[in-house]
């Protein structure tokens, strides 16, 4: 069977999407396709899950939005890869976090019941709110789909590097997944302000800064850093003032050192983690758009004691990770999932939420 995944991530950067085959033999992708969002859409997003006061319409408008640009990028995949509407099963739509604060709430705007109606196809939607509403954190999702992916029968660690960094550690036995906190949020972040690009590229720019200790004692002074798993976060701590409030107590530093701090920010939590949590792991195969920065790859190579792999070298797309998991978890809407070990979740349920698509209407004429 078809579904579609449509993934959304903290980074904030446009909408990714996969069309995947699933069924008994396993889990086949069919088509990618990424598409970015307008940059005034971007503008307000982020001003918005920075905690800038907005109204109600405000947020009404921008789900209907983001809905509309959902609907667009299944039309565009469908007709990159020649697949009829009516071919698709279901939709997996993740929406865009605007506000992430387990255990009180969770909340992606992508209007569900827009994208049925635009596309005429069901949509799986609103996957992680039950978890937080049953104590969990309603994130990492991604573990699950790890060990499916990747397990091949050896402990294993994998690695997402969206805008925040979350780590997947898998044996027979056991799945246990969690954020360890920034990945590309807080770089992506410092660059935009200081060179007025969306990201540095492959890491260039941090590569030529030193790291400044007292900054990065600073950052991992943090207490999330030191919190247990099951944990989540996001954009809601890691932000530029969270940055310039440790900024404030030390001594002038050039941006690019600051932009250098912040890569040993990511790697050290990141190595820090996999010590305590996967120091047994074979190898650590890593996705998500962080694995595109070559400095940041080589650092952790540097910092762990196990290989370090992208996921293309095990035929794995390191770019639409996410968005399969969001093809994936539509196809598994029937069957409540055990992520208990994963979300802390009090029990083992039920994700998303199914808008119908396709809707059965009866015509005038049958009427009459």
């Amino acid at each position: 069977m078809i579904y579609l995944g449509l993934m959304s991530g903290t980074s904030c950067d446009g909408i990714d999407a996969a069309l995947v085959n699933i069924d008994d033999s396993g889990i086949e992708c069919l088509a990618t396709y990424h598409e970015v969002y307008p940059n005034k859409l971007k503008t307000i997003l982020l001003s918005v899950i920075a905690g800038k006061a907005a109204s109600a319409r405000l947020f009404s408008n921008l789900d209907c939005q983001l809905a509309t640009c959902y609907a667009q990028v299944v039309k565009s995949i469908l007709s990159q890869a020649n697949v009829r509407p009516e071919q698709v099963q279901a939709i997996g739509l993740h929406g865009q976090t605007i506000d992430h604060n387990p255990p009180v709430n969770t909340w992606q705007l992508g209007s569900a019941a827009h994208v049925a109606a635009l596309t005429g196809i069901d949509v799986i939607a609103d996957f992680r709110s039950l978890d937080v509403a049953y104590g969990g954190q309603g994130a990492p999702l991604a573990p699950a789909l790890h060990k499916e992916v990747f397990y091949q029968g050896k402990p294993l660690a994998v690695l997402n590097l969206g805008g925040i960094a979350n780590l997947s550690y898998i044996t027979e036995q056991r799945v246990i997944g969690f954020d360890t906190g920034p990945a590309n949020c807080l770089m992506d972040l410092w660059a935009n302000k200081h060179l007025q690009i969306d990201y540095d590229q492959s890491g260039l720019w941090a590569a030529k800064g030193v790291v400044c200790d007292d900054l990065l004692q600073a950052l991992l002074s943090e207490p999330y850093f030191s919190n247990r798993p099951p944990k989540s976060t996001g954009r809601e701590l890691f932000h530029l003032k969270w940055l310039e409030k440790h900024l404030a107590d030390l001594e002038t530093l050039s941006p690019q050192d600051i932009q250098a701090t912040l890569l040993a920010l990511t790697v050290m939590t990141i190595s820090n983690d996999v010590d305590t949590y996967a120091a047994d792991a074979s190898q650590l195969i890593v996705c998500g758009g962080g694995v595109h920065n070559t400095t940041l790859m080589s650092q952790l190579e540097k910092q762990l004691h196990m290989p370090v792999i992208s996921s293309q070298s095990v035929g794995v797309n390191p770019d639409h990770v996410e968005s399969v998991l969001m093809a994936w978890l539509a196809s598994k809407y029937q069957d409540p999932l055990d992520l208990i070990q994963i979300t802390g979740s009090k029990v083992a349920h039920r994700f998303g939420v199914l808008y119908k698509g396709k809707v059965e209407t009866k015509s005038k004429e049958a009427d009459s």
